[in-house]
């Protein structure tokens, strides 16, 4: 529950609250307010004005103060308004010429599907969860909507893959190198028999290490971090992250959260479903980061991968593809002995659902008095910090 719940917090904190996350009004924040007005005020009449100006929130002069109020040149409307096919399309031709200074063809190329089509208003958790759960044993269910289907691939027409196509292995591996950056070279040097022969907690800290100073290179990333790079919101994070995370790791104990995971543990008892908490429930199905959750291996011994047959790859000529049925390189299952976890899953994630909404609204306004908490508490860096990266 800890980790779920400062995931949840910790996200919130720094991005979720521009989107609708507020704090209450305090005597504190109108007094500095006040302040501050009176400071500018006196500035504008010759006097000294050595106050930085507060944060103000960015739905007008009567909003409430955020943590992304402090953050420098943060819009939260920005998402709301961007054209995201030409900021692609603008990505893409940075890409180009990338690539070309590398020595390589590269064609600008934006995908039908990008600015358009799904989105989160058109998300219906309820339903999904009551059709598919959580995903794991259900997603079979689902196997048709990943069989291909040239026609509605977005990327069926990208020209790049006829480049790619006429490249030999060694240029064709140099290209995507340069295109998409490569890992740490640690990652690179180390067999990866040794990798996979490392106890689960070896392969953290291996994985740790290797990315700890890592920076990501490629075209592709170049192009990103110029368009959308995070530059004051990462050096927000590098300045308050560990604080914000030990002030939202002590809320572990709050006794809101700790009376609302009893009474969702109360609410899935009720439904069938016996679990001391929600951390408790999604490690039994996902597991964690030492392991496969049990529910998980259950699934696995049932769905099962057939070895693609070599002789279909036989006498091909160059570029050449098989002709075979993709529905032999599918998943092979027995639906009857799949069908009981099919159901289990679904019962506990729609019971998930069900118990959960309560809980949810009544974090989302605990984390609005952290937060105010917070900013409270630490006004007078927030301020320096928003000062100094103005």
């Amino acid at each position: 529950m800890v980790k779920r719940f400062l995931l949840i917090f910790a996200v919130l904190a720094l991005v979720v609250a521009a989107c609708g996350g507020t704090t209450t009004e305090t005597e504190q924040a109108d007094d500095d307010a006040a302040a501050t007005q009176q400071a500018q005020t006196d500035g504008e009449d010759g006097g000294d004005n050595e106050t930085p100006p507060p944060a103000t929130g960015g739905s007008g002069d009567d909003a409430e103060l955020t943590l992304n109020d402090f953050i420098p040149g943060f819009d939260p409307t920005a998402f709301e308004e961007q054209d995201w096919r030409a900021q692609e399309l603008q990505a893409q031709q940075m890409v180009a010429e990338c690539m070309a200074a590398e020595g390589f063809e590269y064609i600008p190329f934006v995908p039908s599907d990008i600015g358009g089509g799904f989105g989160y208003d058109d998300w219906d958790e309820e339903t999904y969860v009551k059709e598919y759960g959580f995903g794991i044993a259900t997603w079979v269910l689902e196997e048709e909507n990943f069989m291909y289907d040239e026609e509605s691939d977005p990327w069926a027409n990208d020209p790049n893959q006829d480049i790619v196509d006429a490249m030999d292995d060694a240029e064709r591996e140099e290209y995507y190198r340069l295109l998409h950056g490569s890992e740490p070279e640690i990652i690179q040097d180390t067999p990866w028999e040794e990798i996979e022969a490392m106890t689960p907690e070896e392969q953290e800290a291996f994985y740790d290490e290797a990315y700890a100073n890592w920076e990501p290179d490629g075209c592709f990333n170049e192009a990103y971090e110029t368009l959308w790079g995070s530059g004051e919101a990462d050096a927000f994070y590098q300045e308050f992250g560990d604080d914000l995370d030990a002030f939202y790791e002590r809320a572990q104990s709050d006794p809101r959260i700790v009376e609302s995971q009893n009474e969702w543990s109360s609410c899935m008892a009720d439904k069938g479903h016996d679990y001391a908490n929600e951390q408790e429930m999604y490690s039994y199905f996902y597991g964690d980061e030492y392991g496969v959750g049990e529910f998980q291996q259950r699934v696995d011994e049932i769905v099962t991968w057939p070895e693609p047959d070599p002789s279909l790859w036989e006498d091909l000529e160059e570029g050449e593809e098989p002709d075979f049925d993709p529905s032999l390189f599918g998943p092979q299952y027995d639906i009857e002995l799949l069908q009981p976890l099919i159901d289990e899953e679904i019962a506990v994630a729609t019971a998930n659902y069900e118990c959960s909404q309560d809980m949810y609204e009544l974090w989302e306004e605990i984390y609005k008095d952290l937060e105010r908490q917070f900013i409270e508490q630490n006004m007078d860096r927030l301020l320096a910090f928003k000062e100094a990266n103005s």
